[in-house]
């Protein structure tokens, strides 16, 4: 374990040059390319995960990585990073402060540590398997509602339950839960992370979004389900995130779902 903590340093001072490489493109006019999944990156992007790549070769040249811009590096090794630079890319060239620098190491494809940053709001949180979940001094917790009736439950973007044919599910949250708000990528589990939201929804991401998210819900006190109730696989593309109760209620929800617009 002491060993994990210190590895948990090195990936937080990793992220100090990093958060200043990205703030240095932010709310500064830069050029937007699109993926061939049409999904926008920017040069901060791309520096960004170059930099986090360089320290961890160099640091842990036996590791291997999984990273949203530049691919993988001996994927199947006992210990894994997963890498993405800026999560919220959308939110970043629109000038919004809710974007992350997401980190995670696997363990034989388990997340065991976790670093979710956000730059522009100046909060780092981590978690470390067996030690919590932290953000600065406080230790962070999930919430304790367990009514949907009586639950703030936060929602990815609607184009991503559209995409995904879930529009019916977004729908029966906000009929049945008191608050439905849209947060977007990490920054909305992140919220579910430390209670602020009861639940977080999300239907569309991939295994750098999820792996740190998962170990930093669990190891809040909650919950990291995907929506079809089986193993909770980072690498499926759902997630539920927040407290135990709220995420099976909704996964009941999400399971009939799966096959309507």
């Amino acid at each position: 374990m002491k060993e994990l903590l210190a590895v948990k340093d090195s990936a937080l001072s990793w992220l100090k040059p990093v958060n200043r490489e990205i703030m240095k493109w932010f709310r500064n006019d830069v050029t937007v390319d699109l993926k061939p999944d049409q999904s926008p990156v920017t040069i901060a992007d791309r520096k960004a995960e170059e930099m986090l790549r360089r320290r961890i070769r160099k640091e842990y040249p036996d590791h291997g990585i999984i990273g949203e811009e530049f691919g993988n590096i001996d994927p199947d090794r006992e210990w894994v990073w997963t890498v993405d630079p800026i999560d919220g890319t959308r939110s970043f060239v629109r000038g919004l402060p809710l974007f992350a620098v997401l980190l995670s190491l696997l363990h034989r494809g388990e997340p065991v540590l976790g670093v979710i940053g956000l730059p522009a709001l100046g909060e780092t949180a981590w978690a470390v398997q067996g030690q919590g979940a932290w953000c600065g001094e406080r230790r962070l917790q999930v919430s304790r509602e367990t009514r949907l009736e009586q639950a703030t439950v936060g929602a990815a973007d609607t184009y991503c339950f559209r995409e995904t044919k879930r529009l019916k599910l977004l729908q029966s949250l906000q009929q049945r839960a008191q608050l439905v708000r849209t947060y977007p990528d990490a920054f909305g589990h992140l919220m579910a992370i430390r209670g602020a939201l009861d639940v977080m929804v999300d239907p569309l991401a991939y295994v750098w979004d999820y792996a740190p998210i998962k170990i930093l819900a669990r190891e809040a006190g909650g919950a990291f389900e995907n929506f079809s109730g089986k193993k909770a696989c980072i690498e499926e593309g759902t997630a539920l995130v927040g407290n135990p109760e709220l995420v099976r209620q909704i996964r009941k929800l999400a399971a009939p779902a799966r096959s309507k617009k």
